[in-house]
C-alpha cells in the first residue's frame, strides 16, 4: 500500500510510490539535513531527477512542455516531497508554473512554461506585499518569497493583480533571508519602477493564485504533518517508560489520536481542494483546506517533539527538521490573506460548498433514474411520498434488495445529490437496528420487521448500555436464561434513546456467563410492551427525557426473535454500531437545531465580532470537512481501494463539532443566550454535552483510534 494519503486510486498509488521511491535513493531527508550546515542549498541531483521524472510540469499541458495531468497528480507528488522533506524550491517553482499556465495569455504561457516544466529555470511565489502598478512601472516590495534567491521567474501579487516579472529585470532586488527551514531560499524582493509589459500583468487573478498555492503548499503540509505523526507513533511503540512502552500510557494515545484526526482532516480537504474543475469554485475548498493544513502541519511537528521527549529536542533527531518546515508553510499559507477569513466571507456570500468535480461516465444511468424518481416523487401529495420511497428503494438505496436499492457506492453518491431537495425520513436508531435486522435476521424476522419499520409504522430502540458499563459494550450483564421455546431475560439497560417510544428493542444479553467477555453474549429482540418490560424515562439537562432506564424482569423472549446465533450475538452487535456510517449521508455534522448561518448571524450581530471571527472559521471548516471524510470513503470504495479510517474520525468529529458550533454560538449570543433571547440556540447547546458521551465517549474512541488505527499498544492492566 502506498505510503501516500492523498493517493486513492491506482494511478495516483504508482506516482506516490515513484516519488517516494525516487527520494528515499537520493536520500532527500539526508540532504535536507546537510543544508542545516549550508542554508538554502540544495543537491541539483534532486532537482534535476524531479525534472527528468516530469514532476515540475505534471500539471502543464504537452504543448507547453508538460504532462497534461493536474493539480491532483502534482498535490500527491508535493505530499511525498513533504514527508520526506525535500530540500529545493520545487513548491514555490510548481506553483508559479500553475499560476502561470491558468491565468496568463498564451504569448506568456508559451515564453515561460517550457522552462518551468522542465526544469531549466525556477519559479517563485509572493501573495503578500505593497506592490503597485504606477505611471513610472512596478514597484513596492514582497518579504518572505519563497525560493526568490533561486528564482529565474517571479509570480507576486499586486492588489487584485498578479504580476510576473523577471528576476533580472531592471529595478528589481532579491536580498535572500534567514530561513527558519534552511532546505529552501526565502528572500524579500523590491522593485522600483520595474517596467512589465501588458501581457504580464494578469488583472484579477490574486485570489485564483491564492488558491493554486494553498492547495499544494497545504498538499507538502499534508506530507510533513504525517511524516511528524509516523515518526510519533513508531517512537511510542518502543521507547520503555516505567516497566512498559509509552505507547500504553492513554496520555500518549490520546495526543496520537488527536494528531491522527488533525492531519486526516488536512488530506480530506487537500484532496477535495485539488480535484476542482475550475480555481475560482476552490476558493473556499483550497481556503478549508489551508485552515486545516495550518493547524495539522504545526500541532504534529510540535507534539512529535513532545512525545519523544529530550531526544525530539536534539539537534541530531529529524524532528526539529519538520518543526522548521511546518512553521514555514504555516506562515506562508496565512501571509497575505487569512483562509479562516475567507472561510467565513464564503459561508457569508454562499460559496461555502466543496470543489466541483467530475464523476465517472457509468454514473449517468444513475443520476437518470434518480431524476426520474425525483420527478415522481415531487408530483405524489405529501401523504404518499414515503411509500414510494419505499416501494422504488431511494428511501434508503444502500439496503439490500428489496428493500433498498443495493446501491454501490457510486450510485449513492448520485442519488445524494440528486435528492438532496427531497424530504426522506432520517430512521435513526431504527434504521440501523432494522438493516441489521435485513442482514443478520432469518426469513420470518425479515418479514415481520423490516417493511413496517422503513413505512414509519414501528419504531425500535438499541438495547446496549448498563449501569457500571459506561463505553463498554460487551460487559454485558443482562442475562438469559434458557427455557421451553424460549428464554427468560432478566437484567437492566440505561441511557436507551426513545425507548418509551418504541415498539420493539435489540438487545445484546448473555447467555453463558462462563464465557469470555465478548463471547457468550446474544442478541435478541424484545416487545417493549410484553410482561416483564419496565420503561423508566430520564430527564436529561435539557428537561426532556430522550434518555430512558429499561428493567426485564424475567421477560420471555421466543426462540423466533432471537437474531443471529446464540452465544455470537457480539458480531450482530458490532454490526448494528457499525450501520450507522454506511450511507452516504452518515458523515453529515449532527443535527443540533443551530446551523453554521445562524452563527454567521450572531458574528454579524455581535459588536466585537471580528474578535470571534477566525473561531468562527474552524468551526465552518471542521463541519464542512465531515461531508469530505465520508466522500474520501466512498471514493476508496468507487476505486476498489482499502478502507482508510475516515469513518472512526468522523464519529469523533460529528460528536466534538456540534459542541464546538453551540459553545461558540453561546459566546456570540451573550446574556441573551441564557434569557431567553436564543431559545433554539441555548436547548441545543444544552442537548449537545450528550454528544461526547452517548453511543462511546470521545476519550474512548481516542483510545480506538490510536490502538486499531495506529497500532498502538493495549493497556496492560485491561489485558
Amino acid at each position: 500500500m502506498s505510503k501516500s494519503a492523498l493517493a486513492i486510486t491506482e494511478e495516483h498509488q504508482d506516482l506516490a510510490d515513484a516519488a517516494f521511491g525516487q527520494l528515499n535513493r537520493l536520500g532527500s531527508r539526508a540532504a535536507a539535513r546537510a543544508t542545516l550546515d549550508k542554508p538554502g542549498s540544495y543537491p541539483a541531483e534532486i532537482w534535476s531527477a524531479g525534472a527528468d521524472l516530469g514532476w515540475h510540469g505534471l500539471a502543464i499541458p504537452e504543448e507547453h512542455g508538460g504532462s497534461g495531468f493536474g493539480l491532483p497528480e502534482l498535490a500527491v507528488v508535493a505530499e511525498a516531497t513533504g514527508r520526506e522533506l525535500c530540500p529545493g524550491p520545487f513548491l514555490p517553482s510548481v506553483a508559479a508554473a500553475v499560476i502561470i499556465d491558468r491565468c496568463a495569455p498564451e504569448s506568456v504561457r508559451a515564453e515561460l512554461l517550457p522552462g518551468l516544466a522542465g526544469g531549466a529555470s525556477v519559479g517563485a511565489v509572493g501573495l503578500s506585499g505593497s506592490l503597485a502598478i504606477g505611471t513610472d512601472g512596478l514597484g513596492g516590495e514582497v518579504s518572505a518569497v519563497l525560493g526568490a534567491p533561486d528564482a529565474d521567474v517571479l509570480v507576486l501579487t499586486a492588489g487584485d493583480d498578479v504580476v510576473v516579472v523577471d528576476a533580472t529585470a531592471d529595478g528589481l532586488t532579491v536580498t535572500a533571508g534567514e530561513g527558519l527551514d534552511p532546505t529552501r531560499s526565502i528572500g524579500t524582493v523590491t522593485l522600483r519602477a520595474v517596467a512589465l509589459p501588458d501581457d504580464r500583468v494578469l488583472r484579477g487573478a490574486a485570489r485564483q493564485a491564492r488558491t493554486v498555492f494553498r492547495i499544494l503548499a497545504s498538499a507538502e503540509a499534508v506530507g510533513v504533518a504525517w511524516a511528524a505523526l509516523d515518526m510519533a507513533v513508531e517512537y511510542a511503540k518502543v521507547r520503555e517508560q516505567f516497566g512498559r512502552t509509552i505507547g500504553t500510557f492513554q496520555a500518549v494515545k490520546h495526543h496520537a489520536a488527536n494528531m491522527l484526526v488533525a492531519v486526516e482532516q488536512a488530506t480530506a480537504a487537500v484532496w477535495d481542494a485539488a480535484r476542482a474543475d475550475d480555481l475560482d469554485g476552490a476558493w473556499f475548498a483550497a481556503s478549508v483546506a489551508a485552515t486545516h493544513a495550518i493547524h495539522a502541519v504545526v500541532f504534529n511537528a510540535e507534539n512529535n517533539i513532545q512525545l519523544h521527549g529530550g531526544i525530539g529536542f536534539t539537534w541530531e533527531h529529524d524532528a526539529h527538521l519538520y518543526l522548521r518546515r511546518a512553521r514555514t508553510l504555516a506562515a506562508l499559507l496565512s501571509d497575505g490573506a487569512d483562509p479562516l477569513l475567507d472561510v467565513v466571507e464564503a459561508q457569508r456570500a454562499g460559496q461555502a460548498h466543496g470543489a466541483s468535480f467530475t464523476l465517472p461516465a457509468e454514473a449517468e444511468a444513475y443520476r437518470e433514474a434518480a431524476r426520474d424518481a425525483v420527478e415522481a416523487v415531487r408530483a405524489l401529495p405529501a401523504e404518499q411520498r414515503r411509500d414510494y420511497l419505499v416501494d422504488s428503494g431511494y428511501l434508503v438505496p444502500h439496503w439490500p434488495k428489496p428493500w433498498g436499492r443495493g446501491a454501490d457506492v457510486l450510485e449513492q453518491l448520485v442519488i445524494e445529490e440528486e435528492f438532496r431537495d427531497i424530504e426522506r425520513a432520517d430512521m435513526g436508531i431504527t434504521g440501523w437496528v432494522t438493516l441489521t435486522i435485513a442482514q443478520a435476521g432469518t426469513d420470518d424476522q425479515r418479514e415481520r420487521w423490516v417493511e413496517p419499520v422503513l413505512r414509519g409504522e414501528v419504531m425500535w430502540c438499541q438495547l446496549f448500555s448498563e449501569p457500571g458499563a459506561g463505553s463498554d459494550a460487551a460487559a454485558v450483564r443482562t442475562s438469559a436464561k434458557k427455557v421451553d421455546g424460549g428464554w427468560r431475560v432478566t437484567g437492566q439497560k440505561v441511557w436507551t434513546s426513545l425507548a418509551q417510544l418504541c415498539d420493539w428493542g435489540l438487545a445484546t444479553v448473555r447467555t453463558d456467563p462462563d464465557a469470555s467477555k465478548h463471547a457468550g453474549v446474544t442478541m435478541m429482540a424484545i416487545d417493549m410492551k410484553a410482561p416483564g418490560v419496565t420503561v423508566n424515562p430520564l430527564k436529561g439537562l435539557t428537561g426532556d427525557a430522550h434518555f430512558n432506564e429499561v428493567f426485564f424482569d424475567d421477560v420471555f423472549v421466543p426462540d423466533a426473535d432471537v437474531v443471529g446465533d446464540v452465544n455470537k450475538g457480539w458480531l450482530v452487535a458490532r454490526a448494528t454500531l457499525g450501520n450507522e456510517r454506511i450511507s452516504i449521508g452518515g458523515g453529515s455534522a449532527a443535527p443540533t437545531g443551530f446551523t453554521v448561518d445562524g452563527l454567521v448571524k450572531l458574528l454579524d450581530a455581535h459588536p466585537d465580532g471580528g474578535r470571534y471571527v477566525r473561531r468562527a472559521g474552524e468551526v465552518i471548516a471542521a463541519g464542512h470537512t465531515l461531508r469530505l471524510l465520508n466522500l474520501r470513503r466512498v471514493s476508496r470504495a468507487i476505486a476498489g481501494t482499502e478502507p482508510g479510517p475516515e469513518g472512526n474520525v468522523t464519529k469523533l468529529l460529528v460528536a466534538e463539532h456540534s459542541q464546538w458550533l453551540t459553545e461558540l454560538g453561546m459566546d456570540l449570543a451573550g446574556a441573551a443566550a441564557v434569557s431567553g433571547g436564543t431559545p433554539k440556540l441555548t436547548r441545543a447547546y444544552l442537548g449537545n454535552r450528550a454528544m461526547t458521551i452517548a453511543g462511546g465517549t470521545s476519550e474512548i474512541t481516542r483510545n480506538t483510534i490510536a490502538e486499531r488505527i495506529l497500532g498502538l499498544p493495549r493497556d496492560p492492566l485491561l489485558k
